[in-house]
């Protein structure tokens, strides 16, 4: 009954008038009820003073309101809890079609789900709980019932019916999922160490759990969904990276913890995995760059794990794309380190080639600087370099022209005048052009 029809039957004076009936229709009093209800004295008919504010009668319709839709919850939670098992689901469906529903539904659904978690020992695997269960947590969800979160994730917890999980996983990114992600993100780590102890979590299950902690939007879950990434092939593992990318809280700075702090796999995973990120911009590409590069400088020279040398190597070839000056300090290490490395390898060119590259893409006069200081060597040099040597003067004068300081403009114009192959004259010629006062 609707609120409208219930506030006309508290006021209609034939509905609640004498007897309770319509105008001549026999008294529902027997005369024996009348000897035992004397008659009294009858009040006037009540009436609105003039200019009483409208206000309150709003007010008092409002007040009404709320006493007659306590009693409704009341009579429906007597009803669930006198019910047996086998019709407990009826009585929540039947409050589901009430036109005052959505005031009292939630808190109705919440106390259902008080009855199955305390019968759960019993009934765990019992077709009408489950179903009791089921509509129960769909009931909060459509109610937005947020108190009911934690009490919805105790049912996931002690019912294994994946009809219940699943349900449970669809319904709480909708709430208030805070109090209870802790928890999900270590069912999460438990399925992690099963699998990875060839154990076989059920996928479908797994699915839905990465699913709902990327709705969630809670950075506390990416450790576990990196880790879920990592672990799992195909189309899991993608769904675990999907996640992370749809929380969006801060995850490059994640990506950067796990560079600095992480086994090198990792380091370069995550490097890897935020740039394929389409929503990383183009600043954060270089100071990730710039983290990878420094992390990777921290080991020893020509040193580490393959995975550290793919690290720089990546690491060098983004700060290049994004032309990320600040990085220059970093750059510059690894310049000096890659030009030891060849001096006593000359094999070891290509880190020495990259780094030249890289520094002709900051556009910082300290770079122009520190290559034409390195020319100038090699000019001093000019008849006995070798082949290998060659390559990078080569490498050198294109570099300098890239970065367009005329303060370089004599070291190669020297050039010229030295026994220099002509694809060296040549490209000095090219370098001059661009740099000419």
């Amino acid at each position: 009954m609707t609120f409208s029809k219930h506030l006309g039957r508290f006021l209609n004076p034939v509905a609640c008038g004498n007897g309770f009936g319509k105008s001549g229709q026999k008294s529902a009093f027997s005369s024996k009820s009348k000897a035992a209800f004397p008659k009294t004295k009858v009040l006037g008919k009540p009436r609105l003073k003039p200019g009483l504010p409208m206000v309150f009668v709003f007010m008092t319709a409002l007040s009404l309101h709320g006493q007659i839709t306590e009693p409704i919850l009341q009579s429906y939670e007597r009803t669930f809890i006198r019910s047996g098992l086998g019709t407990k689901a009826n009585v929540l469906q039947d409050a589901a079609t009430d036109d005052q529903a959505a005031e009292f539904y939630g808190p109705l659904c919440s106390l259902a789900l008080d009855f199955v978690l305390e019968n759960a020992a019993l009934f765990r695997e019992d077709p009408d709980m489950i179903q009791v269960a089921v509509i129960a947590v769909r009931g909060l969800g459509t109610s937005f019932y947020s108190p009911g979160a934690e009490k919805i994730w105790q049912v996931f917890l002690q019912f294994p019916d994946n009809v219940i999980r699943l349900e449970i996983l669809r319904i709480l990114p909708a709430l208030d999922a805070s109090e209870v992600l802790e928890s999900m993100n270590r069912f999460l780590a438990d399925q992690n160490a099963l699998y990875a102890s060839a154990l076989s979590p059920d996928p479908q299950l797994l699915s839905a759990l990465l699913s709902a902690l990327g709705d969630a939007g809670d950075r506390r879950s990416y450790p576990v969904l990196f880790n879920s990434g990592l672990l799992y092939p195909g189309a899991l593992g993608e769904e675990a990276v999907q996640a992370m990318y749809a929380i969006q809280d801060d995850l490059c700075a994640f990506f950067a913890q796990v560079i600095v702090r992480n086994p090198p796999a990792e380091k370069l995973e995550a490097l890897k995995l935020a740039l394929a990120w389409e929503d990383l911009s183009g600043e954060e590409r270089g100071e990730l760059a710039e983290t990878a590069l420094e992390t990777a400088l921290g080991y020893q020279a020509g040193g580490g794990p393959a995975e550290i040398t793919e690290l720089r190597r990546t690491a060098l070839a983004l700060i290049r794309e994004t032309r990320w000056a600040r990085a220059f300090p970093q750059v510059f290490t690894y310049y000096t380190r890659a030009m030891e490395d060849f001096r006593r390898d000359s094999s070891r060119k290509e880190e020495l080639l990259d780094s030249i590259a890289c520094l002709s893409a900051l556009e910082s006069s300290d770079a122009a600087q520190v290559l034409s200081l390195q020319l100038g060597l090699y000019n001093s040099r000019a008849p006995s370099l070798s082949q290998d040597e060659y390559e990078l003067v080569f490498a050198l004068v294109r570099a300098l022209g890239d970065l367009g300081f005329k303060a370089s403009y004599d070291v190669v114009s020297r050039i010229s005048s030295l026994s220099y192959p002509e694809n060296i004259i040549q490209a000095a010629r090219e370098t001059l052009d661009k740099l000419t006062w």
